[in-house]
């Protein structure tokens, strides 16, 4: 329902803009009648004699017809509205009788009910909607604010949502004749002339304090005096004592000047909801689509990327088709359907390797929606980024380029398998293809592997209590490296504990541009049983854990990964879902998100066995809370019997949340083990979408591979 809602609101505010700018902008020039006649109005009225008045008006008949007449000043002066304005006291004429700031709220009036057009239904309908996107808006419940243009576009349609609601229902009240009293108008008869109805009230009314006199309906003279409005139709006077509340009120006319400067403000108001909504709207469709296109390519670069290396590979790969004339676009696999590629001459894919052999979670979706002769007469060259100290080695670009093969894709050049550091695999492919296909390419090709920095140990402070043996110990690390260094939450350090060792990567949890030469490391101490029973630790867990002395200076690597990078824009919502030392980007992405100005909701909901022991970053959290970093802190502890143990668990009770938060531009990020979390999160959005979207299974995993490839969902897995 809230999601039907949302899309509702979301739309009719997109499709409907023009017209509702147009409507708002004409009502705010008519909230300026009420605030220049009050000001214009004499300080007294002297009485005058209704009989002059009629005889100005009988002089200047035979000239024009006089339709109306306003007094100027303490009533020495009168204007004949199109005629001229004259003396009352000698007749003469003292100007032309135009009442140029008339003749603007006269357009503007006939804008604001029929667009100039006689589209008076058209503006009746954009009035509805406009009240039904109000309305849709109050069944998103109330967000906590956050000084962000989203966040204002909530505030303000929450906070004042009766005033916004005011202008409108009041013009759907008019149409409908709600509240409307009953004039005593003649159907029939001679049209009471200017001159004719104001001699006719002059013998039942006092009008010596007249203000004005117009032609009404059906032939009718509306007069209005100090104290009263008279209408005169046919041969009957009658008094209006009725208030026309709609009407009144939607014009602010109750009060004079203030009224007016309360409508004006009310006008504001409804065109800043129509403006914040949609720019907001276009921020997001801007930001969805995570992928570089030129126009003229022929050429498509891809990657499948777990920690970054193949990402800036494929960028690498796609700046030096640049150099070498030939036009390249360049994104994640999963940005781009099978259909397009055989819009491209040519397909590089760039495909890493994680956990057992397998493709990297963004890419498998894509992998599986493939079906038999999608990719026929497509093209593609595959580099596999590898590492042979594990037993399936390459393992993931080897499956996907089955997958590309079975699908209907024929291969240009064959398969090359990079093991370990990828530079020298990257530049012999690329050298490949140029032979193959007569590229002009650098040869001195400049791989992006990262940087090695010196970095010192100067803080480890262990964040668990240590009271469960059986569970593993977590510490933080803060370690100096130089200051000009580079590096963004999400972004890994790679440690090779001793040569010949498997390297390993931990996610950085600090920002260079809020903490310069500082970087926060999380770690868990990892340790394990062999085959032959006995205790073993992980050899470079154990040396950031326990061997690094204190002020001891060590080599690291630096490798950007820029597909769990925060968002660029701070205001954009966050979710963040972390179990264990999963939550080791995240502190980072909340100390960048403490200094932006202007940031966004974010929500965190962290995962681990007992709150007593394992609670990582406690402190730093629930102060985060309190200060509003975090918006929403939803923690779980699997060890401590409370009914919902696991954060999927969460996730999936908080489903219409969450997509409620996604659906209003937030991005999910997701980080930790491939084995426990990255299955049960994909397992438990599936739920979510089907119970809360009524989606199918199939299109749910759809949905999914959509997010990840418009960057809604990021996941960083591990094991």
């Amino acid at each position: 329902m809230k999601a039907t809602l949302l899309r509702l609101h979301r739309w009719l505010g997109v499709v409907l803009l023009p017209l509702f700018a147009l409507i708002i902008l004409s009502g705010a020039i008519l909230a300026f009648k009420p605030i220049v006649e009050d000001l214009d109005a004499p300080a007294a009225l002297n009485p005058v004699a209704v009989e002059r008045i009629v005889e100005l008006v009988n002089a200047e008949a035979a000239d024009a017809q006089v339709r109306s007449l306003q007094r100027l000043d303490e009533g020495a002066s009168w204007r004949l509205t199109g005629v001229g304005d004259y003396r009352l006291e000698d007749g003469a004429r003292i100007g032309d009788g135009r009442d140029a700031a008339g003749e603007i709220f006269s357009v503007a009036k006939a804008f604001h009910k029929g667009l100039l057009l006689g589209l008076g239904w058209l503006v009746e309908y954009a009035t509805w909607a406009m009240v039904a996107i109000m309305v849709a808006g109050l069944f998103f419940g109330i967000a906590r604010f956050s000084h962000t243009l989203i966040g204002w576009h909530h505030a303000l349609g929450l906070w004042l949502f009766p005033l916004a609601l005011l202008l409108p229902v009041t013009a759907l009240l008019m149409t409908l004749h709600v509240g409307q009293p009953r004039l005593p108008l003649q159907s029939d008869g001679p049209v009471v002339t200017l001159a004719a109805g104001l001699e006719r009230a002059a013998t039942q009314y006092d009008l010596s304090t007249l203000t004005s006199a117009s032609a009404f309906k059906r032939g009718s003279l509306l007069i209005h005096t100090a104290d009263q409005t008279l209408l005169v139709s046919g041969e009957t006077v009658t008094p209006l004592t009725d208030t026309y509340w709609p009407k009144v009120l939607h014009e602010g006319t109750w009060g004079g000047w203030l009224s007016g400067l309360i409508n004006l403000l009310m006008s504001a108001l409804l065109f800043a909801l129509s403006l914040t909504g949609f720019v907001s709207w276009l921020r997001r469709q801007r930001g969805l689509r995570q992928k570089s296109l030129h126009a003229g390519a022929d050429v498509l670069v891809l990657h499948a990327s777990q920690t970054g290396t193949a990402q800036g590979l494929a960028e690498a790969t796609r700046a030096s088709l640049s150099n070498g004339n030939v036009i390249a676009d360049c994104g994640a696999i999963a940005s781009f359907p099978p259909a397009q590629w055989r819009n491209y001459r040519q397909v590089l894919v760039i495909a890493s390797t994680t956990g057992e052999g397998e493709l990297p979670e963004s890419a498998r979706p894509w992998v599986r929606s493939l079906a038999a002769g999608v990719l026929d007469g497509a093209r593609f060259s595959l580099l596999a980024l590898g590492d042979r100290r594990y037993e399936q080695f390459c393992g993931g670009g080897r499956t996907l380029r089955q997958a590309l093969l079975a699908a209907g894709a024929a291969e240009t050049a064959p398969l090359i398998e990079a093991d370990g550091d990828p530079s020298n695999s990257w530049r012999r492919w690329l050298e490949q293809l140029s032979a193959r296909l007569g590229w002009a390419l650098d040869k001195a090709l400049a791989c992006p592997g990262g940087e090695t920095v010196s970095a010192q140990l100067i803080e480890r402070s262990r964040l668990d209590r240590g009271e469960d043996p059986t569970a593993p110990a977590s510490f933080s690390l803060l370690l100096r490296v130089p200051e000009q260094t580079a590096f963004a939450p999400g972004d890994l350090v790679q440690l090779q504990p001793a040569p010949g060792e498997v390297p390993r990567r931990y996610s950085i949890g600090s920002d260079s541009r809020v903490t310069p030469g500082l970087i926060r490391l999380t770690v868990s101490w990892v340790r394990y049983t062999d085959t032959a029973g006995n205790a073993c630790f992980g050899k470079a867990s154990t040396l950031l854990c326990r061997d690094w002395a204190q002020g001891d200076v060590r080599n690291l690597r630096i490798t950007r990964h820029a597909g769990f990078h925060p968002p660029q824009d701070p205001s954009q919502p966050l979710i963040m879902v972390a179990t264990g030392c999963g939550i080791a980007p995240f502190i980072g992405f909340m100390e960048q998100r403490e200094q932006a100005r202007g940031a966004g909701p974010t929500w965190l909901l962290f995962g681990n066995r007992h709150r007593a022991q394992d609670y990582l970053y406690q402190d730093r959290l629930e102060q985060y809370r309190r200060d509003g970093v975090l918006t929403r802190l939803d923690t779980l502890f699997s060890r401590d019997g409370e009914a919902q143990r696991y954060v999927t668990e969460r996730m999936m009770a908080c489903g219409a949340q969450l997509l409620e938060w996604i659906d209003a531009g937030a991005a999910l990020y997701i980080c930790g083990r491939a084995s426990t979390l990255g299955r049960s999160s994909e397992d438990a959005l599936l739920t979510v979408l089907e119970r809360e979207r009524g989606l199918s299974t199939q299109a749910a995993r759809e949905q999914l591979e959509r997010w990840s490839a418009e960057g809604v969902l990021c996941r960083d897995l591990f094991d």
